[in-house]
């Protein structure tokens, strides 16, 4: 049985909505005041929300606001229940995340059919979010065990042939063997904070406190910047000749640490899927009062249903072995991008080209 929660100040209203909603089986809950509704909507834990707008003491924003801040309210349906249901009203609900709204005076007919809708869409959101928890569950545990374990082998085996050979060896050999360890503890420590990130970004979603704190913080300078997180990429992996940067200078809103996420994924994933000496080319500048970077690579590029599927380990080209990886930085990326107000979209034509464009807000 659907538990539903009407908050509504005015008795006869109330009790009306209520005898409504009983008749058609539905378990429900009454408060007379935002304050009390916001209380039991925490306790009771229902499916949907039918409040009133203009209430004495916390009104409907107020209370649509509260419980999206709270994790086990924050999905919850809520619909409106107004007398004025103007633009601005919408608007304004739209963005604190209403999903409806029922104008007063209002029909049987038009109180069931809204919360029909809404249990009905809720039910479909909640299957397609299992399901997408099952997949997610099933593909984690092999595909990173077997990304950590790669270089975690190759740590042991040259270490411990260090410890035990190191006798027998030239210098030279002892430094490639130090190399190889150095090499594969970076690429270790890149999967673990991949994988940190993509879990911070997750709980970041739902503390907005903390978001909008993030939101006031901007990269300056972005065309020095960008180009140094660049430069350094192309050395590390002996392509700085191959790469052409033209960058407009701006300011941007979002914080260093996740817009040198975004650029170190998208222009290492150009140069790992791409062979030396072809070019990549990263262009940016003003669009429509936001910036706009494009990363255009002549490599393998994707197909239209790997494109679909980019999320958190999914992984693509399989056949690159270790370089396949497990599908945490576009991820990560892409959620870094919606938690900042840009946008991400990737275009690609197999074995020709992929052009990955990024937009994020001027600050």
């Amino acid at each position: 049985m659907k538990k539903i929660l009407v908050i509504e100040d005015t008795q006869n209203v109330r009790e009306n909505i209520c005898e409504i909603l009983e008749s058609e089986n539905y378990e429900v809950f009454a408060a007379e005041n935002g304050q009390s509704g916001l209380e039991m909507s925490v306790n009771v834990q229902p499916d949907l929300v039918l409040c009133d707008i203009m209430m004495p003491g916390m009104d409907g924003y107020e209370v649509l606001a509260a419980m999206r801040k709270e994790v086990i309210t924050s999905t919850v349906p809520f619909i409106f229940l107004t007398a004025k249901n103007t633009r601005e009203n919408q608007r304004l609900g739209m963005e604190l995340g209403a999903d409806d709204y029922i104008t007063k005076p209002f029909t049987v007919e038009d109180l069931l059919n809204s919360v029909s809708t809404r249990l009905k869409r809720a039910e479909e959101f909640k299957v397609e979010s299992e399901k997408k928890l099952n997949d997610l569950t099933k593909n984690l545990g092999a595909p990173i065990t077997q990304v950590i374990a790669e270089p975690l082998r190759a740590i042991l085996g040259f270490s411990k042939m260090l410890m035990t050979e190191y006798n027998n060896m030239e210098k030279f050999e002892m430094a490639e063997f130090n190399s190889l360890v150095y090499q594969a503890g970076m690429k270790l420590n890149t999967i673990v904070k991949k994988s940190f990130m993509f879990y911070n970004l997750q709980s970041l979603a739902y503390d907005l406190e903390s978001l909008n704190k993030l939101k006031d913080e901007k990269t300056t300078d972005v065309k020095a910047f960008t180009e140094n997180i660049i430069n350094e990429i192309s050395l590390f992996h002996k392509r700085k000749e191959d790469i052409v940067v033209n960058l407009e200078n701006a300011n941007l809103k979002i914080p260093s640490k996740y817009y040198m996420a975004i650029i170190n994924e998208i222009v290492e994933n150009a140069i790992i899927f791409s062979t030396k000496r072809s070019a990549i080319r990263v262009v940016g500048g003003l669009e429509d009062n936001q910036y706009t970077i494009t990363v255009r690579d002549e490599g393998m590029g994707m197909t239209s249903s790997q494109i679909n599927q980019v999320g958190a380990f999914q992984k693509f080209n399989q056949d690159l072995g270790e370089n396949s990886g497990v599908g945490l930085g576009l991820i990560n990326s892409k959620n870094i991008l919606k938690l900042f107000n840009g946008n991400l979209i990737i275009k690609s034509r197999l074995g020709i080209e992929t052009i990955v464009r990024i937009t994020l807000p001027l600050a």
